[in-house]
C-alpha cells in the first residue's frame, strides 16, 4: 500500500485491536518490514477482521515451490499451514515436494530444487546445510528463495523467516536448569542432521548451561533421524547404559519416541524433557506429562511473511529487515 491511498480503519484502531504500537502498524501497511512475524500477523489479522481479505484477493498470481527436508510430523504441520495460507490467497499456486530426514540424499534433493525453480516464480525452503543444496539455490537465476525454520546463509537466499534459534536453545537451557533444581548431573542432547537450526539451538543451550548451570553437563549426544521409532530405540539404549539423566533436550523431531523410552524406563517426572514444535503429538505429551515444555513458533504467520517477501521481491519492493521471532514457551497450561 502506498501512503495517501489508505482507506478503512485508522492506524490507531488497528494498533489497539492487534495489541501493537502504531509504528508497527505503519510499517506493516506500508510494506517497510522490520516487524517480527507474530506482530505482523496480528496486524494483518486485525486488518482482515476490519475490512475482509481484499488485499490478498487483489494480489497478482504467482506460483511458488515448497521444498521440505524434515521429519514427517513437522512436514505435515508445515504443509497443512501452507495449504491454509494458499486458501486465503487466490493468486497463490503451489508445487510441493517433501522428503523425510532419513531418506534425503542431498544431491538428489538439490536436483528437485533446481527443477522446481525452473517452473516456479520462487521457492520456500526447509533444508539441511549441504554444498549441493546451496549450489542449487545459488543457481536460481534471480528467482527468490526464502528459508524457513532453518537458514542457509551461504546459499544466496533472499531472506530467513523463522525463530531465533540460538535464543530458543538458550531458553531451553534456562528451563532445564530451573527444572533440575541446580542438582549436578548429565543432560542428553538429541539432534538429527546438519540443520543450522539445530546447531544454533545447541550453541545457545550449551552456552547457558556453561555460564549459569555449570553443574549440568551434556555427556551424551544422540541422533534421532527425526523418526519416533529410531529415536525410541536410540534413547532406550542410552537410558539403559548408565545412570538416569536429569534431563533430555531434543533439538530435532521424534518427541513421541523419546517420551516413550523415558516412560518405559520409569523416568517420567524425574527426567525433565524439553523439545521443539507444538503439534498434536507434543500437545498430547504435555497434557499427559511426557514432556515438560515445548519451544515453538507461529508456523502460519511465518509462511504468510515468507510469501509476502517473495511477492515484494517480484514486485521490486526492497527486502524488509530480518527479524527472527522470539521462541514461544509452551507448557500443558498454555498449549
Amino acid at each position: 500500500m502506498r501512503r495517501g491511498s489508505w482507506q478503512g480503519p485508522t492506524i490507531a484502531e488497528i494498533a489497539a485491536e492487534a495489541g501493537v504500537s502504531t509504528a508497527t502498524v505503519d510499517r506493516v501497511v506500508n510494506g517497510r518490514g522490520g516487524v517480527a512475524a507474530d506482530k505482523a500477523q496480528a496486524v494483518l489479522a486485525a486488518l482482515e477482521r476490519r475490512q475482509g481479505p481484499s488485499v490478498a484477493a487483489a494480489a497478482p498470481s504467482i506460483r511458488l515451490g515448497f521444498a521440505c527436508d524434515s521429519g514427517q510430523t513437522f512436514t505435515a504441520t508445515l504443509v497443512q499451514a501452507l495449504e491454509r495460507v494458499a486458501a486465503e490467497d487466490p493468486g497463490l499456486g503451489l508445487e510441493i515436494f517433501t522428503q523425510p530426514t532419513a531418506e534425503v540424499d542431498p544431491p538428489d534433493f538439490a536436483e528437485h530444487l533446481s527443477a522446481m525453480l525452473s517452473r516456479c516464480d520462487g521457492l520456500l525452503l526447509v533444508a539441511r546445510e549441504h554444498f549441493a543444496i546451496n549450489r542449487a539455490v545459488q543457481a536460481a537465476d534471480g528467482k527468490p528463495v526464502v528459508c524457513l525454520t532453518t537458514d542457509l546463509p551461504g546459499s544466496g537466499r533472499i531472506a530467513y523467516v523463522g525463530m531465533d534459534q540460538e535464543r530458543a536453545g538458550s531458553t531451553a537451557a534456562w528451563l532445564m536448569g530451573r527444572l533440575t533444581g541446580g542438582r549436578p548431573g548429565r543432560i542428553v542432547l538429541v539432534a538429527s542432521a546438519p540443520y543450522r537450526c539445530q546447531e544454533e539451538r545447541e550453541i545457545g543451550f550449551r552456552r547457558v548451561l556453561r555460564t549459569e548451570f555449570p553443574t549440568l553437563s551434556v555427556e551424551e549426544s544422540i541422533n534421532s533421524s527425526d523418526d519416533p521409532d529410531f529415536a525410541y530405540a536410540t534413547m532406550r539404549e542410552i537410558l539403559a547404559a548408565g545412570p538416569a539423566p536429569l534431563g533430555v533436550y531434543n533439538t530435532a523431531g521424534g518427541n513421541v519416541g523419546i517420551a516413550r523410552a523415558i516412560a518405559e524406563a520409569g523416568m517420567t517426572g524425574s527426567t525433565a524433557f524439553i523439545g521443539h514444535e507444538l503439534n498434536e503429538n507434543s500437545a498430547r505429551l504435555l497434557e499427559e506429562g511426557g514432556m515438560d515444555a515445548v519451544l515453538s513458533h507461529d508456523v502460519a504467520a511465518e509462511l504468510r511473511q515468507a510469501v509476502a517477501i517473495i511477492r515484494g521481491r517480484l514486485a521490486g519492493v526492497p527486502l524488509p529487515e530480518e527479524a527472527p521471532a522470539r521462541p514461544l514457551i509452551v507448557t500443558k497450561y498454555n498449549r
